[in-house]
């Protein structure tokens, strides 16, 4: 098996043969490696003048002389045929060492087994625990398997709405009953969502700022986000707001109001005719409370108002649109008007934007991996899964040593693995 670098015209055009890229390997992701200062090539392996593996190799330099080498989520190839995976792997190894780099790393977004919503392993379902031994049989090395949250590492867990051959009615009476009331309440509300230019990112940046202090996270900042604009383009990023129009709101809230105010004074007038009236009794005693309730939301627009405007911003979040999914990468909300439930009117919009688009997978993304209540991340967990998103757990991070012994030093100071 041969290795050759090729150009990234090249790189791209291969990636435009395939039916499905996966982002972080995307020639636009490339492109952000080297404007964050990583060194980038892309090679090709073939044999017999079949290409066997493509990648994106990023470098940065380790202990000064030498250097680390990145591999985003894997390279494209298949991974089952165990004999070329370790004839590529044996060529890359030397190919690597000739560049000076003591180790390499990847993470595949390969799942390991599969999994249900619910996190739970599906009985009889498909798993990969062939590719976890053909890796290591070629050399790699397995870090332990992890589950959690770690800002220095791709995510492990994941979740995802399968789109395939489905109607926007299809995947409404998939969610969840809570989800689906959600929902028609940000409706009710008369919740509005509008895309965001790149001039107006600094609404995300705000409210993901006050999002990371309430659950202790750190956040991305906004460079990030006009960065990513920048290397991905209009065509594949789109930042969405949710929003309560108070103008709006207040005349369908004052609207209810008067005519049950009318309902009221009506079946107030008929009782006096017709004491005793169990029916009407109850009626009169439902509408007073619908209408005490209708009282207090037009007091609490009038204090909305005073704090926001004319405008109460509700949720933001950023969404990557490559190749066959949407990816929903940035979420922030007002946690203080969360009754409104501005997140889901922003994900109910994007699932069906999804599907008029052609879209196959609605990527939820980073998960924590923990199913339990009170466990790290799992209020995200729920949420997500409310939508009937199903859990995938990635086969996790390999480390390929190149230089052994410089290697072995190195792990000793770092316990890499």
């Amino acid at each position: 098996m041969q290795i050759k670098t090729i150009s990234i015209q090249e790189y791209r055009n291969y990636l435009d043969t395939l039916d499905a890229v996966i982002f972080q390997q995307s020639d636009f992701q490339a492109q952000k490696f080297m404007h964050d200062g990583w060194q980038v090539e892309f090679i090709q392996a073939s044999e017999q003048g079949n290409v066997y593996a493509t990648c994106m190799l990023a470098y940065i330099p380790l202990m000064k002389v030498f250097k680390y080498c990145y591999i985003s989520r894997g390279f494209i190839a298949d991974y089952k045929q165990k004999d070329k995976l370790n004839s590529f792997v044996s060529e890359l190894k030397k190919y690597l060492k000739k560049k000076n780099v003591v180790y390499l790393e990847t993470d595949p977004e390969i799942d390991l087994q599969e999994r249900d919503k619910d996190g739970n392993i599906v009985e009889g379902g498909f798993n990969n625990f062939d590719v976890v031994e053909n890796l290591k049989s070629s050399g790699f090395v397995q870090l332990p398997l992890t589950q959690g949250y770690d800002l220095n590492k791709e995510c492990r867990w994941c979740s995802s709405l399968d789109l395939r051959n489905k109607t926007a009615d299809d995947i409404f009476k998939e969610f969840s009953y809570t989800t689906r009331q959600d929902v028609r309440s940000a409706q009710k509300y008369c919740v509005n969502v509008r895309k965001l230019n790149v001039n107006e990112l600094d609404i995300l940046d705000s409210m993901e700022q006050e999002t990371s202090k309430r659950h202790n996270f750190h956040a991305f900042d906004l460079n990030y986000y006009k960065e990513l604009y920048e290397f991905y383009g209009d065509d594949h990023v789109e930042t969405w707001l949710s929003y309560l129009d108070l103008d709006q709101y207040s005349s369908k809230i004052q609207k209810e109001y008067d005519k049950t105010l009318k309902d009221i004074e009506k079946t107030k007038t008929f009782l006096e005719s017709n004491p005793g009236n169990v029916k009407k009794e109850k009626r009169l005693k439902t509408d007073e409370e619908y209408y005490n309730s209708l009282k207090k939301k037009l007091n609490q627009i009038s204090g909305l108002r005073n704090e926001y405007g004319e405008i109460v911003p509700l949720a933001c979040c950023l969404f990557l649109k490559y190749s066959n999914q949407i990816i929903y990468l940035v979420g922030s909300s007002n946690y203080e008007q969360r009754v409104f439930r501005g997140p889901y009117a922003i994900h109910w919009n994007m699932i069906q934007e999804a599907i008029e688009e052609g879209y196959e997978y609605y990527n939820f993304y980073g998960i924590s991996g923990l199913f339990e209540p009170e466990q790290e991340g799992y209020g995200v967990f729920d949420f997500k899964r409310g939508f009937n998103a199903v859990v995938h757990e990635y086969i996790g991070n390999f480390i390929l040593p190149c230089k052994p012994l410089i290697f072995k030093i190195y792990n000793n100071l770092k316990h890499i693995c």
